[in-house]
């Protein structure tokens, strides 16, 4: 099973949740959501779809951390959608990268 905290930790230096933190963390900080469709044939479930989407939050629009996890995309040939929006009750800033689905397909026996 692909290990996405590992993937994005190695790939880019920085850190990063799933889904959330308990207490939100010092700015700038990292999450991703990992919606998974798990599909197969012959009555094996040995495929599964990854809808990745990888969130950033900083005080500042934070190009130079955004640089990073685009860059790590580019080298990975990752095709995504980026978007940025202000967050007001919050006060900060969030950028959102939508990964093309993925495949992951499982060994026999996993």
């Amino acid at each position: 099973s692909v290990d996405i905290k590992m993937w994005f930790e190695n790939g880019t230096g920085l850190s990063i949740k799933e889904n959330r933190y308990l207490k939100m963390p010092q700015l700038p900080y990292n999450i991703f959501i990992d919606d998974t469709y798990t599909r197969g044939a012959d009555k094996k479930n040995n495929i599964i779809e990854h809808n990745l989407t990888i969130e950033h939050y900083s005080e500042n629009i934070d190009l130079k951390e955004e640089k990073k996890i685009e860059d790590f995309f580019d080298n990975e040939e990752i095709k995504y959608k980026k978007s940025r929006e202000w967050l007001d009750d919050e006060e900060m800033w969030m950028t959102i990268f939508e990964l093309d689905t993925f495949l992951e397909k499982r060994k026999e026996g996993k």
